[in-house]
């Protein structure tokens, strides 16, 4: 795919996170090792350009995309509903880290459906202090992770009403 998530996610990630590029810089979609070199001075340009340490809006208006923004509002607004927010990949898991950081209670809503091999993605994990559910290692944000984490949280709960149901 390379629709550039991840380039637009570490940045934003080092912002929020006060880390280095090549802490959070992976090979997205699939990048060689030209391009990866290539996301990480572009990431160190922006992270330069705006700075560490930023407040979430702001990390967010200067080093986030529009698709961040709305999956952040998305995790608000599912956090304000009480929906559990099955976090995927690690654009989806910055976006999150950017609700928390918005609204702190939001991250008891988040269950992290997947740990995937974007190198940033298990920084802002513990960041977020959530645990995911499977380890796939997956490489595109396409949702798979997030699907299958639910099938798993749904099938847990049928497991749970059935064992606490007593026939009488």
């Amino acid at each position: 795919m390379g629709v550039g998530n991840t380039t637009v996610a570490a940045a934003l990630a080092c912002g929020l996170l006060h880390v280095e590029p090549a802490d959070v810089v992976g090979l997205g979609a699939g990048a060689d090792t030209a391009m990866v070199d290539r996301k990480r001075s572009v990431v160190d340009a922006a992270v330069a350009r705006a700075g560490r340490g930023l407040d979430p809006l702001r990390a967010l208006a200067e080093l986030g995309g529009p698709e961040l923004a709305v999956l952040a509002g998305a995790v608000l607004g599912a956090a304000e509903a009480g929906a559990v927010v099955v976090v995927d990949g690690f654009a989806t898991a910055v976006a999150a880290l950017v609700a928390v950081g918005l609204e702190p209670a939001a991250q008891s809503s988040l269950v992290a459906g997947q740990r995937s091999r974007e190198r940033g993605h298990e920084l802002v994990l513990q960041a977020l202090g959530v645990e995911p559910l499977l380890d796939l290692r997956l490489r595109a944000g396409e949702g798979v992770g997030a699907v299958l984490a639910a099938g798993l949280l749904r099938h847990g709960l049928t497991l749970r009403r059935e064992a606490a149901r007593v026939d009488r």
